[in-house]
Parts: structure tokens; C-alpha cells; sequence
């Protein structure tokens, strides 16, 4: 979206739809994560535009003694709400969902050379996962000498940081 654009939906929508919306889009990721994890995902499709309108039409209740003609005004800006919930939920669902996943690894493989340092940070941790606390150590020693030639004191010292850090994600 160009600067114009965004502009313009916030003149159109105001800045309260487009909170509440991003909000709501949220609570809904939050909701497909814990609480209806079992539910069929086409409910997912109808959820924000439904929450929204809810949320939005408390927002106005709340933030505004409500009489009958101001109601039909405000679910009628929760629709906008929820269209705009839908919207951004899409696009999360669709294009940003999975796309942050980092390797836990990664950023304490600083010393490993760039050509390897993403392979080895997933060779490793998933390699760990299955090993108890005994042969965390030597696992991470050995599978650190294969990535890289460090000196025995330094290698001994990268392998018990890992150790700690992904006995500390346990």
C-alpha cells in the first residue's frame, strides 16, 4: 500500500477501526492457537469479521452513551471492523504466518562460517531435542567440531553454552 492509500483508509475507516481491527485479528490467531486448536478452519474464515463487529460495537457503547439511531451507526462501523479484521487476518494467515519462525540456535552460532551457520543450527537442535542432560555435552562438542575447528578449550566452552541454553528451552 503507498502512503496515499494508507492515508485515505484511515479517513475512510478512522484510526479506532483499523486498532480494534488489528486487535481483533490477534485475538483471533490467539484463539486458533489455544483454545478452538480443534476446530474446523473454515470457522477461522467468519471469526475476525464476527469479533469484530462485536468489539467494536462495545467500543462505541462503552466509549459513548448509545441511543437507538447511534446503534445502527455503530454496528454499521463494526461491519467496516470486521471487514477490516477479516482483511488483515488473511494477510497474516496467508503471507506472514510461519515466516518469523527463527532457529533458536541461530543467533549463539555467531563463530560457525555463514555458509553452514543455518544448517547447523537446525542439524543441531534437532539433534538435541532426543538426548538426555549426560550426552547433551558431548553430542554438542562433537557436532560443533564438524561445523568448525576451534580449539579443544573453546569448543568445550561453545558446547556448554549451547548446553545450557537448550536445557534452559526445555
Amino acid at each position: 500500500m503507498s502512503f496515499v492509500q494508507i492515508m485515505e483508509a484511515l479517513r475512510h475507516y478512522g484510526a479506532d477501526v483499523l486498532l480494534i481491527a488489528l486487535g481483533v485479528t490477534l485475538i483471533t490467531s490467539l484463539l486458533e492457537k489455544t483454545v478452538m486448536k480443534s476446530c474446523n478452519k473454515k470457522v477461522f474464515a467468519f471469526l475476525p469479521f464476527a469479533i469484530g463487529i462485536v468489539i467494536f460495537v462495545v467500543y462505541r457503547m462503552i466509549s459513548t452513551c448509545l441511543s437507538a439511531e447511534e446503534l445502527v451507526s455503530a454496528v454499521e462501523d463494526g461491519f467496516g471492523c470486521g471487514c477490516v479484521a477479516t482483511l488483515y487476518y488473511v494477510v497474516y494467515a496467508q503471507f506472514l504466518r510461519g515466516k518469523f519462525k527463527a532457529d533458536p540456535l541461530l543467533p549463539l552460532l555467531g563463530f560457525l562460517p555463514d555458509a553452514v551457520r543455518e544448517t547447523a543450527a537446525k542439524e543441531i537442535f534437532e539433534g538435541s531435542k532426543e538426548k538426555s542432560e549426560e550426552e547433551l555435552r558431548p553430542y554438542l562438542k562433537e557436532a560443533l567440531g564438524v561445523y568448525c575447528a576451534l580449539p579443544e578449550e573453546e569448543l568445550e566452552a561453545q558446547a556448554e553454552l549451547l548446553a545450557q541454553y537448550l536445557l534452559s528451552l526445555r
